[in-house]
């Protein structure tokens, strides 16, 4: 197999039960696989793929394992609530949901990623291809979330200083790693 590690948006929109302009998340379908296992597919639950690719924004520069994990999962189920993390250097913003999602873990070394499934097949890539892999599915997201509605200004201040947080966050670990 050429190819050890996929990561690809199958879907993405907003909750149905919702007016575009108050979902802050964006949700959908995803495939991620690593070596012949899959994580994720179509038959599979819908994600927060926004809260999916500022995790994986994370993993470029942050090692993700059960011990120091950059989000409770990759992929999460839900991602409903946002705050300002007012004790991290980095201003990393805390995104809370259910436990539910899926999961794998991001390992660097010098010019490697080490990926692993939870039932323990592995696969070795290049940090080049695990960082074009990731911001493909990271502007994905950022394009439908541009496409889309203005969202409407939060009235809860520590939601709206949530959602800012979230932003703030992404566009800083995006610069960082596409210059």
């Amino acid at each position: 197999m050429k190819n050890q590690f996929e990561l690809r948006l199958l879907s993405i929109g907003w909750m149905e039960n919702l007016d575009e302009e108050l979902d802050l998340c964006a949700h959908g379908k995803v495939l991620a696989r690593i070596g012949n296992t899959i994580l994720s597919d179509a038959s599979q639950g819908t994600w927060t793929v926004s809260a999916a690719a500022l995790f994986l924004l994370r993993t470029l520069s942050l090692d993700h394992t059960p011990a120091a994990p950059v989000g409770d999962q990759l992929l999460p189920c839900c991602g409903f609530t946002m705050w300002p993390n007012p004790d991290a250097v980095s201003g990393d913003v805390l995104v809370f949901g259910c436990p539910n999602g899926a999961d794998w873990s991001v390992e660097h070394t010098a010019e490697e990623v080490r990926l692993t499934a939870p039932e323990g097949e592995q696969a070795v890539i290049t940090s080049q291809e695990y960082q074009h892999t990731v911001l493909r599915f990271v502007d994905e997201v950022h394009t439908f979330y541009q496409s889309s509605k203005p969202k409407a200004p939060q009235d809860d201040p520590e939601d709206a200083a949530g959602y800012e947080a979230f932003w703030r966050e992404w566009h800083q670990r995006y610069q960082q790693v596409s210059g």
